[in-house]
């Protein structure tokens, strides 16, 4: 049973005495985001008089749905967001949020993480893209994740980024019935080849999630795409933050970097600039300690990266809450990350 609140109710003017080590004399709540597994609201403090800190602060909890928080449950997602940001965040040289508090009860599952709110900024969207600036930031912070992580063994060794034999079969066992009910559902709003494109991944559920174990050299976010950042944060004074940490593990950097290509900003802004944005990501890897990979776009990691999308926009969409946000989320991802894998042949990379 977890000894911390778990909901937005629950949270007390006590607690966040005691966390914020300043006497809090009233607060409100109020939800922000659009988490798909985890709800989050921003907190607003007045103090008792004489007391000064932080005016507002964001919090993150289970999500109240009981679909995804199963899902978040049972796919490690709150105990590595909670990790991240105990054992990596100080570590890397990505923008992230500083945490006043960060708990993960593993009997329950539940957790709670208390962290600094960086507003005002602009929060990502998935379903507007974002601005070529802003897509050159995007890389550059990626980059300072897997520069700073890549083969270093104090970070690579932490238990919560090992594969987890469980979770990979239940992906492998579970992803052909989730291709199909996507296949079904988004029948006739999304292009027909390209739809059966997306649902051909089915056909090697057991070569994604079982053959090759999901390690490589570097720590990767595993979910980098734009609903997941905030840009201009703190009043415009600093460039972006990176948010939901959930899917941290071990990998290819370029499977990040793929998978934020083609389901993240979408094959509109990707196409004409792409070449620009990956050269941009490899000079700011090696500048972050990390190595020259090269001709990117030829590369086995991009193509996973960009099959990544695909398959995560499906899973998505048989073990989250639907809404139609979601489901339009979903689609944007499923379509961008098929347009890429389609043009760089991503699919060789399961078939040799």
């Amino acid at each position: 049973m977890a000894i911390f609140p778990t909901s937005a109710e629950t949270i007390t003017v006590d607690f966040l005495s005691n966390v914020l080590g300043q006497q809090v004399a009233s607060f409100t709540c109020k939800s922000i985001g659009a988490g798909l597994v985890g709800d989050s609201a921003r907190i607003a403090f007045q103090y008792v008089d004489g007391e000064t800190g932080p005016s507002s602060i964001a919090a993150k909890f289970p999500a109240e749905d009981p679909t995804s928080r199963s899902t978040g449950i049972s796919m490690q997602l709150y105990e590595k967001e909670v990790g991240f940001y105990q054992k990596i965040a100080q570590h890397i040289g990505t923008r992230t949020p500083g945490t006043y508090f960060a708990e993960h009860d593993p009997e329950s599952g539940d957790f709670l993480l208390l962290m600094e709110d960086c507003g005002p900024a602009e929060q990502g969207d998935q379903l507007r893209s974002c601005s070529l600036d802003q897509a050159f930031v995007a890389v550059k912070e990626l980059a300072r994740l897997h520069g700073p992580s890549f083969e270093n063994s104090r970070l690579l060794g932490l238990p919560f980024l090992q594969p987890n034999e469980q979770v990979r079969a239940f992906a492998a066992a579970g992803y052909p019935g989730a291709s199909e009910a996507f296949g079904k559902f988004y029948s006739g709003k999304i292009d027909a080849n390209l739809l059966d494109y997306i649902c051909k991944l089915s056909d090697f559920s057991q070569a994604i999630f079982l053959v090759e174990p999901p390690t490589g050299p570097c720590v990767i976010h595993g979910d980098f795409r734009l609903d997941n950042m905030l840009f201009s944060i703190c009043d415009a004074t600093e460039p972006m933050a990176t948010l939901d940490w959930q899917t941290v593990t071990l990998g290819d950097p370029l499977t990040d970097l793929g998978y934020f290509m083609g389901a993240g900003i979408g094959s509109d802004l990707r196409r004409p600039n792409e070449a620009d944005l990956l050269e941009a990501y490899r000079v700011e890897l090696i500048a972050s300690g990390g190595p020259d990979l090269g001709d990117i776009r030829a590369a086995d990691g991009y193509a996973r990266g960009a099959l990544h999308g695909i398959s995560t926009a499906v899973f998505s969409a048989a073990f989250v809450e639907h809404n139609d946000r979601s489901e339009a989320i979903f689609q944007s991802m499923a379509v961008g990350a098929a347009d890429l894998a389609s043009e760089i042949d991503a699919f060789r990379v399961l078939e040799n």
